[in-house]
């Protein structure tokens, strides 16, 4: 069976530049990219095994004079803690308003 353009988009969440770029740096089809930091991403130091990944993958880009590619694996990397960072404010308002709720 033949899957649609938008259905293999929505399976792989290429789109996510830090699972594009753990695709591109342990050479991983998109797909499994996505299957594998979503797995990662449930465990409890998920969030930090992330982080070594792509900051491993930006010092060997370093040590092998890609300036470019390791630019592109700091700023998934930025684009990750970026979307931790909005992730926890909304884990937090979500509380507050729970809190709020039940009082």
């Amino acid at each position: 069976m033949r899957l649609d353009q938008e259905t293999v988009k929505a399976l792989t969440a290429s789109t996510s530049s830090h699972v594009a770029a753990i695709a591109e740096s342990e050479c991983l089809l998109p797909m499994l990219a996505a299957a594998w930091t979503e797995m990662t991403l449930r465990q409890p130091k998920g969030a930090n095994t992330i982080r070594a990944v792509l900051g491993e993958a930006a010092q060997k880009a370093d040590r092998r004079g890609d300036a470019a590619m390791a630019s592109r694996y700091r700023m998934a990397l930025e684009d990750f803690e970026a979307q931790c960072d909005i992730q926890r404010d909304l884990i937090h308002a979500d509380a507050k308003d729970d809190v709020a709720l039940a009082s």
